[in-house]
């Protein structure tokens, strides 16, 4: 429930022992994102809390409650249709974009994007998986910048 503050979540999970920390995860505006982070001083605890909290209904919402599992813990989903690629060419065009990508697979949606400092990366839908798949096996950490993007990065950080 995105009316849960950080109070309410102390409050509701106090409960079940002593919190070190407990904070609501909000956008730059301040506004809540719609899940939070307890974290108890025990595991027992914590396995409580779970236990207790979990599918229970907090203001209009169902809550899941689960242990915190790292990033680079969690279990990745292999079956994705979208593909997101960054460090392009400054010239990067769709016609760049179709020759590189294209021969993975049908492109059923792209876009070329500008981040705030110029820099091009672009989002690939592909019909199929596979194509998705296949792309980020070939292409993912391949440097596709001309020679003379490469030469112009080198030359600043030799300047530096």
């Amino acid at each position: 429930d995105k009316n849960i503050d950080n109070k309410a979540l102390y409050d509701t999970f106090s409960l079940f022992g002593n919190i070190l920390s407990c904070k609501v995860s909000c956008d730059p505006s301040g506004k809540s994102k719609g899940y939070g982070f307890v974290h108890y001083e025990t595991e027992e605890a914590a396995k409580q809390a779970i236990e207790r909290v979990n599918g229970m209904q907090i203001g209009d919402k169902t809550v899941e409650v689960t242990a915190f599992v790292k990033r680079n813990e969690r279990e990745v989903s292999t079956v994705f249709t979208n593909v997101y690629a960054k460090n392009l060419p400054s010239d990067f065009d769709d016609e760049k974009l179709s020759s590189m990508f294209g021969s993975y697979g049908t492109i059923t949606r792209s876009a070329i994007l500008e981040d705030k400092l110029g820099r091009k990366f672009c989002l690939i839908s592909f019909e199929e998986p596979e194509s998705a798949m296949k792309a980020v096996d070939e292409l993912n950490g391949k440097d596709v910048r001309t020679e003379e993007e490469k030469n112009a990065k080198k030359e600043e950080k030799e300047k530096e």
